[in-house]
């Protein structure tokens, strides 16, 4: 019976379990999509007690890291929070480029003032943002995106051991080229739609000088309204191969990052 077989666990497979968790934890409480404040603590609680108790039987682990002082499971725990962080904050930055660019389509729009609530960082974003982004989590669940995360997980133990997690110049490199990353795909994306804002504008200001009798004011609004939506709907067809190729190179990028955080 599966309570007759937890009983029996040795002193040994705890200890296992409890290093694994120590791995499993944060990175599923920071990873996106997951990660969001959204999703209750119970449920993330639950789904890493889970996914330690499948690893516990794949991985290898040595129970006598956390038999020493307390100071050195502390250190343990930080270490591996660091590497959770750092693997999910690489992987925000492709969700992040998504309301940027919305943001910055927005505020062409005339909707700066507009926002509503982003329920994976839980903060106020442009609506078309949102759309975007929403977008972006559905096609990253329809690759199965979130095994990536999965994958370098399990595989994480085999380079790195819990506790050697080191801060590298290699990893900084990767955040930082991550980070700029952001901006460029941020321009690519919203590149359809505040092009055709940018021309609006430009028409709209030559007729408010060849024709001063139109109230510009009143009819650009609608006007720009009406061209950002419209291009932000075509943008769709433009924006999956776009995000899937960014995702796909997230997926090959993050086993790297993994192994540089090694030394």
């Amino acid at each position: 019976m599966p309570e007759a077989a937890l009983l029996n666990w040795t002193l040994t497979q705890i200890l296992a379990m409890v290093i694994i968790l120590t791995r499993v934890a944060p990175l599923l409480f920071f990873m996106p999509v997951i990660g969001s404040p959204s999703v209750p603590a119970q449920v993330k609680i639950l789904l890493a007690l889970m996914v330690a108790l499948v690893l516990l039987p794949v991985v290898r682990v040595d129970p006598r890291l956390i038999t020493g002082a307390p100071l050195s499971f502390v250190v343990l725990v930080l270490t591996e929070i660091l590497l959770g962080a750092t693997l999910a904050v690489f992987a925000r930055c492709v969700f992040a480029a998504t309301e940027i660019a919305g943001q910055m389509v927005g505020i062409q729009m005339g909707m700066g003032m507009a926002g509503v609530m982003d329920p994976q960082f839980g903060s106020q974003v442009s609506p078309v943002g949102m759309l975007w982004n929403l977008t972006a989590i559905l096609i990253f669940l329809s690759i199965n995106g979130h095994h990536m995360f999965f994958s370098t997980l399990v595989e994480s133990f085999e380079w790195l051991k819990p506790g050697a997690v080191t801060l590298t110049r290699a990893t900084f490199d990767g955040l930082m080229q991550g980070a700029s990353h952001m901006f460029v795909l941020a321009v690519k994306i919203m590149a359809p739609a505040g092009a055709a804002l940018f021309f609006s504008h430009v028409a709209m200001g030559i007729i408010a000088k060849t024709v001063p009798q139109i109230p510009i004011l009143i009819v650009g609004l609608p006007i720009n309204l009406a061209v950002g939506l419209i291009f932000v709907g075509l943008s769709l067809g433009y924006f999956l191969p776009l995000m899937v190729s960014n995702f796909e190179t997230l997926a090959r990028l993050l086993p790297k990052l993994a192994m540089g955080m090694g030394g």
